[in-house]
């Protein structure tokens, strides 16, 4: 017969390692702000938040100015791990596991809180430790009372290395951080955040955002299955790809980019492609211990990825539409007649065969009738086409001719051009490139207009041999222009007899 048995083990242990159960070290700390904005929501809110973070060199200490817990609230909250009465509570909390108060253990060894609960109230004092499973309480001496309600939290015994130029607490790393971690209550002004360091103080202030909004249609999404739910979306538009998505519960990221959410596809989708920077607010989530992610076994989180493949469709065309947009605008006028140039020459029936570059949309005319010329040797057949949707007509070129610097190549100066993501890229450390932007307009377009017919070229050879060729090809053809060129402005001479100049 079965018998039910009790689990046994270390309750210190268990309290230090739910300390450090936060991603890094600013992670764990930026808890005590949490722990404020709650506090300043069930406050009146006439007032901002007010945190202020000192590092010293062998101590960092919080302080804000919300109201702070008496004797018995901190004793029913050490009672109570890791389950927190503020799931009880009908104003919306950010923390709500109850395991906060230990998040010291991933900065340091000791924790000291100084709390004041209202004007006339005593200040409480309440010390805790890395593995120990007991805590001091008792009121404050008059020495560390404190004047207004609010709560001073002081961390000691710290892990070495916090401090260094490239460490976690690195004042202006730290700044960053909670600026990202913090930017909606930061731009609303409900919360002033600043870090004390070396003599200096530093104001955390929102990130400036240069890029066009986008998604206004998405600023409330509804969830299909449970009306009453909703998420609230933030996004921008980033020419660059290098942009990020968080997902935010109660306006404070969980999961700081959408890339480390695996097997849902997101990371594939327009969400995580990179060209859409921005929040999404689901504040029906249940976020994991110490917010390192989401639950995902649960109803909510499916109706969550089911408003975002709703919204998807949209999405992508937004963003496909803005980049052809900053694609048009980024091509300089040579540019652009590079580009119908190669367009026209390509169109000829000697480049039939040839498949576009990817991006490149060439319209083409009709074959002459009769029978096509015979080829003088056996001939792979044409790639594919992409069938035209029915209704549309031809959208003219679509690549990008741009000028940059080759130096991610193991010889800078060596290649000509190279075909990247769409973009014909032309190298500007190339002396062939450098020589020819000296020359007149004239010359300049026929550079970029031979660059996009020799990676047109390469693009059809899946080998990739032809590129090497090609390359070399170019290097003479430009030889033999400077040759000539030199030539004639120094007059060629015969072998022999010098020639007689007739006056």
């Amino acid at each position: 017969m079965s018998r039910k048995l009790r689990i046994s083990g270390s309750l210190a242990n268990m309290l230090t390692l739910l300390g450090r159960l936060y991603r890094n070290p600013p992670d764990a700390v930026k808890e005590y702000i949490s722990n404020a904005l709650d506090e300043w929501q069930k406050a009146d809110k006439a007032a901002p938040c007010v945190v202020d973070y000192l590092l010293a060199k062998d101590r960092i200490v919080i302080t804000y100015n919300q109201a702070g817990m008496d004797a018995s609230e901190f004793t029913a909250a050490l009672r109570r791990v890791a389950d927190s009465a503020k799931g009880e509570l009908t104003t919306p909390q950010i923390g709500r596991l109850g395991i906060g108060i230990f998040a010291f253990n991933q900065v340091g060894r000791k924790c000291t809180f100084l709390s004041k609960k209202a004007k006339g109230s005593p200040t409480v004092k309440v010390v805790l430790a890395s593995n120990s499973d007991e805590y001091d309480l008792d009121t404050a001496p008059h020495r560390e009372a404190l004047v207004d309600p609010g709560m001073r939290i002081t961390i000691e015994q710290l892990s070495p290395g916090l401090f260094k130029t490239r460490g976690p607490f690195a004042p202006e790393r730290l700044q960053a951080y909670f600026a990202d971690r913090f930017d909606s209550y930061l731009r609303t002004g409900s919360l002033r955040l600043t870090i004390q360091a070396d003599g200096k103080t530093l104001t955390v202030r929102p990130r400036e955002v240069k890029l066009k909004p986008m998604g206004a249609a998405f600023s409330e999404v509804r969830l299909r299955r449970d009306p009453s739910k909703a998420i609230a979306c933030t996004f921008w538009f980033d020419p660059t790809g290098k942009s990020t998505v968080a997902i935010r519960h109660m306006k404070v990221p969980i999961v700081e980019d959408v890339h480390a959410i695996q097997a849902y596809g997101l990371e594939e989708s327009v969400f995580g492609g990179g060209y859409v920077k921005g929040y999404i607010d689901a504040d029906f989530l249940e976020p994991q211990p110490a917010r390192t992610s989401f639950v995902e076994t649960d109803e909510d989180w499916i109706n969550f990825l089911d408003a975002l493949d709703t919204i998807r469709p949209s999405l992508e065309k937004e963003v496909d539409d803005l980049r052809k947009e900053r694609e048009r605008q980024q091509l300089t006028g040579l540019q652009r007649k590079a580009i119908q140039i190669a367009s026209e020459i390509l169109d000829a029936p000697e480049f039939q065969d040839l498949a576009p570059l990817g991006g490149l949309r060439l319209p083409r005319t009709t074959r002459p009738t009769g029978e096509p010329p015979k080829p003088t040797k056996p001939t792979k057949p044409p790639k594919p086409r992409l069938p035209r949707q029915p209704g549309k007509k031809p959208s003219g070129p679509r690549i990008i001719l741009e000028e940059v610097d080759f130096t991610d190549e193991a010889q800078p100066d060596k290649l000509h051009s190279r075909f990247l993501s769409g973009k014909v890229q032309v190298n500007k450390l190339n002396p062939d490139f450098q020589r020819e932007m000296d020359g007149s307009d004239a010359e300049k377009l026929a550079y970029g207009t031979l660059m996009i017919g020799k990676e047109t070229i390469a693009y059809n050879d899946d080998s990739k041999a032809s590129n090497e060729y090609l390359e070399k090809l170019l290097t003479f053809l430009f030889q033999a222009k400077v040759h000539v060129g030199r030539a004639a402005t120094t007059g060629l001479r015969a072998r022999g007899r010098p020639r007689k100049v007739l006056a």
